[in-house]
């Protein structure tokens, strides 16, 4: 279920709402004044990727094997 932002046209409030459907879509009310006079803002999602503890205490770009940061060691 994605999560839209809105700008209320009648209060110039920004909200946000969970919508379950194109069709739930089309009935998003303002929170603060409940007008249906609100557009859809563009959004800009973040993504995590999952990561072990290990592999996120490694500096980026260094070594793997010793941690040296300029690059990969002898061992």
């Amino acid at each position: 279920m994605p999560l839209f932002e809105y700008y209320c046209e009648n209060c110039k409030k920004d909200f946000e709402e969970l919508v379950r459907s194109a069709k739930a879509a089309d009935s998003v009310c303002c929170p603060t004044c409940g007008t249906k006079h609100v557009s859809r803002k563009f959004s800009i999602f973040a993504a995590r990727a999952a990561t072990s503890p290990a592999s996120a205490a490694l500096p980026v770009g260094g070594c793997g094997r010793c941690g040296d940061p300029n690059g990969p060691c002898g061992l």
